[in-house]
């Protein structure tokens, strides 16, 4: 399969236009890896990391080409390297209930559209994480990073609300 990376995906990963037209979906495995990427990612590999880059080669199911096989194969080697990686549980009860990281990246693909990532913890334990492009077109970075803020905040109201449905109250101390 190749050596283990430390990374699932290149920095900056630049598919050359000209490559286009060299479609290997009749040729290569391509779609059936992504769904079991994302059988992965999704049952027994949580981390966000992995979720960026299965995202970003998901979206050439009607025409991979090689780079894009080659980025998915790149994958696998990462996990390879992971294999002994577990989710952190701690021992006692964390004395912040709700945290939660999100970033953005401005404008990073052909439709200038930014990416939100995010993670979210109750506890320090993690209840939801996505990464997915906004539904517009952000002016600056800032405007992108605001975008993220609010598709995260909109995540954590939910939590609250169905926290509030199901009188679990993950959001009290103990």
């Amino acid at each position: 399969m190749g050596k283990p990376v430390k990374s699932p995906m290149e920095a900056r990963v630049n598919i050359k236009d000209n490559e286009e037209s060299s479609c290997i979906i009749e040729t290569k495995p391509h779609r059936e890896l992504v769904g079991c990427l994302m059988y992965l990612m999704l049952y027994t590999r949580p981390d966000i990391i992995i979720s960026s880059a299965i995202n970003y080669y998901s979206r050439f199911q009607n025409c991979a080409t090689e780079s894009h096989w080659n980025g998915l194969k790149r994958i696998l080697r990462y996990i390879k390297r992971t294999l002994d990686y577990e989710l952190y549980r701690p021992k006692k009860a964390c004395n912040k209930p709700l945290q939660a990281y999100v970033d953005a990246d401005w404008a990073n693909n052909k439709e200038l559209k930014s990416v939100t990532g995010y993670l979210i913890q109750v506890y320090r334990n993690t209840m939801t994480w996505t990464t997915k492009k906004q539904a517009t077109i952000a002016l600056s970075s800032t405007e992108s990073e605001y975008i993220a803020l609010a598709t995260v905040a909109a995540e954590i109201l939910w939590w609250k609300y169905y926290d509030q449905e199901i009188d679990v109250r993950l959001w009290n101390q103990h």
